[in-house]
């Protein structure tokens, strides 16, 4: 099981943690999931082929795969903001904000 504990740790090396996003990134709760699988004593439990399944479609997304083969043509979003103004957006400061007002 270490194998697949090594695949993924080295896959998460390349998936950034937001930290504008405390407690509710993506890459964080992909870290804790992998602790929770591998780390704990239900290694028994755990499926090789559905493991290998989740590895892979991760592996897809931190490869930019389906970008690569979907590129976009416009460079703003649904709402006609930018990627940026998005994040900033979708942070934890802004949404401490919100929640103030």
């Amino acid at each position: 099981m270490s194998q697949h504990y090594n695949r993924f740790l080295k896959l998460l090396e390349r998936w950034p943690v937001d930290q504008s996003k405390i407690g509710r990134d993506l890459g964080q709760y992909l870290r804790d999931q992998l602790k929770a699988v591998l780390g704990g004593a239900n290694i028994i439990a755990v499926n090789d082929e559905r493991l290998f399944k989740q590895y892979q479609s991760l592996e897809n997304i931190v490869n930019d795969v389906h970008l690569r083969a979907h590129p976009r043509s416009l460079s703003s979003t649904a709402t006609g903001l930018t990627g940026e103004q998005c994040r900033g957006v979708l942070s934890s400061e802004f949404l401490e904000e919100v929640n103030r007002k």
